[in-house]
């Protein structure tokens, strides 16, 4: 099950590498939470290592800005409660 966090390790990888620490930061602070132990974190980890791709090899606003929007859905859904449950 530790796929979500493997998955979350590759991205906070790839956007520190861009030069984004702020955003890797706010990554890592999420890592350790039971959303990323389950399968539920797996989807949006999946998603964010793909823009943290995309960010590495293009470190555009538009790269950014897609990094940023799914860290910031990470820290909603991985704080919700009840979110783990499903």
């Amino acid at each position: 099950m530790p796929r979500g966090q493997d998955l979350l390790d590759e991205a906070i990888s790839l956007i520190t590498k861009a030069g984004q620490s702020d955003l890797a930061d706010r990554l890592t602070a999420q890592r350790e939470k039971f959303f990323f132990k389950s399968l539920a974190g797996v989807p949006l980890a999946n998603k964010v290592k793909k823009a943290g791709t995309a960010l590495s090899g293009d470190g555009s606003d538009a790269n950014v800005m897609a990094v940023e929007t799914l860290v910031a859905e990470i820290e909603d859904k991985a704080d919700a409660p009840g979110t783990v449950l499903t």
